[in-house]
């Protein structure tokens, strides 16, 4: 009805412009027909002049038509008012258009700009479009549109996700390409014909869940032995026909793992607030004394080595660094330590502290037990410890490389480790030229 409507409101502008025209061609026709007294060529002369009329109108409009979103040429009637309603319906159609492109731009950097893969398939598994994520992540490429998901990532649990077999909407799986890496992957449906696949690499985050666990369960294996020695010690002391000497003994005894215990949660509270609080701001430090803290810490290590080892240490006085005393003081002190326990008897300790192309380098060598390569990458982490059947003691919290690799990296330093199993180990620490200041000074060896 609304069309019909149209149609004879269209008919009915037509005529109301063409009736001037009609009148003036009748009009023509009468004053040419009354002035030569040949009505045949005044009907002719008139009609021609209509005609011409019309054909340049129609010219217009075929050129205008050529590029029809500039507006028309035309401005009489009956020609403009029909090309005056195309060019509008065009010119809305266009806005539309833009409108729309500019939606589906918007749409396209909003996907490109998520950190998840992003991957629209149909409900048969034909992938219509992705972003640069699930390019990256999935290993997709321009010329996979078209093909089917399912193929490309062979796995059972994905299949039965496509499929919408999946209780939730969501698993996690292996990839088959790289085992060694997970995806957590999302169904999402868009309509009738479309699936939205969100994917994600968990890898980290189990790695990292792992590690709470090993940690949590550590711990609880850490605190449990002395606890277990304390309670036994304890036990020991309600037997009634103890004297006073055996007492203090048992006492005495108490002292070595109520220390490990102490020692334990010292080191995590550090390992805890190294971790969670921000770097300290390097303007606001001082230049520290390493050589002479140095020379502290080697006094210390002397009591814990035996008579026959031999720690040498060789610092350059006139080398400072920016940084926090107490941290530095904890790293050393666990590279140094580490070194002394892991030497046999009378195994010579060399300790360095020197300058290197503008940076500070703190350095410890040994010629201990040494440390296969299949661990060098795992040493810094917490509680890990490599079974040396010949180190000469056992003890530490297993947090000490720990602690140093966050020391270190709080200030910028970099920790290097070479070692060969039974040739020993070189620990380095290099601290940026932005925290160095040196003047030069005479070694100092001990």
């Amino acid at each position: 009805m609304r069309k019909v409507t149209q149609h004879l409101q269209g008919t009915k502008a037509l005529i109301i412009a063409e009736t001037p025209r009609a009148i003036g061609f009748a009009g023509t026709v009468l004053v040419l027909g009354a002035a030569t007294d040949h009505w045949g060529y005044a009907c002719f002369a008139a009609l021609a002049a209509w005609t011409g009329w019309h054909l340049r109108e129609f010219i217009r409009f075929a050129r205008w038509s050529q590029h029809p979103l500039g507006r028309p040429e035309s401005d009489q009637a009956p020609w403009a008012a029909p090309i005056l309603r195309l060019y509008r319906t065009i010119a809305a159609g266009r806005s539309r258009s833009r409108r729309l492109v500019a939606q589906l731009r918007g749409l396209a950097a909003l996907t490109e700009a998520l950190p998840d893969a992003a991957i629209v398939i149909r409900l048969t598994g034909e992938i219509e479009n992705f972003n640069s994520a699930a390019a990256q992540l999935l290993d997709l490429s321009s010329t996979e549109r078209g093909n089917n998901l399912v193929s490309l990532i062979r796995h059972p649990s994905f299949s039965a996700l496509v499929a919408g077999r999946v209780a939730g909407d969501l698993i996690e799986f292996a990839l088959p390409r790289a085992p060694s890496q997970h995806i957590e992957a999302r169904r999402i449906p868009i309509d009738d014909e479309r699936l939205l696949i969100l994917a994600r690499d968990v890898t980290q985050l189990n790695r990292l869940l792992t590690m709470r666990q090993d940690f949590i369960a550590n711990v609880s294996h850490e605190l449990r032995t002395p606890l277990t020695v304390i309670l036994g010690y304890l036990e020991a002391l309600e037997e009634p026909r103890l004297d006073a000497a055996e007492s203090r003994a048992l006492l005495s005894r108490l002292t070595g793992p109520a220390t490990r215990m102490k020692a334990l949660v010292d080191d995590l509270l550090l390992l805890t607030r190294l971790e969670s609080s921000p770097p300290p701001p390097v303007d606001e430090l001082e230049p520290l004394a390493v050589a002479d803290m140095l020379a502290d810490i080697v006094t210390q290590a002397r009591q814990l080595a035996t008579p026959t080892h031999h720690l040498n240490l060789s610092a350059d006085q006139g080398l400072r660094i920016r940084a926090a005393e107490s941290e530095i003081h904890s790293a050393f002190s666990n590279l140094i330590t580490n070194a002394v326990r892991y030497s046999p008897d009378g195994g010579p300790i060399e300790i360095r502290w020197f300058a290197d192309d503008g940076a500070a380098c703190f350095e410890v060598r040994d010629n201990g037990v040494g440390i296969a390569q299949e661990h060098l990458s795992r040493i810094t982490e917490r509680f890990y410890r490599v079974d040396l059947a010949h180190a000469r003691v056992r003890g530490g919290t297993g947090l000490g490389l720990a602690i140093t690799k966050h020391v270190l990296k709080r200030h910028g330093a970099t920790l290097g480790v070479t070692s060969k199993l039974g040739q020993g180990s070189v620990f380095c620490c290099r601290f940026p030229a932005a925290l160095t200041k040196h003047s030069p000074s005479n070694q100092e060896h001990t």
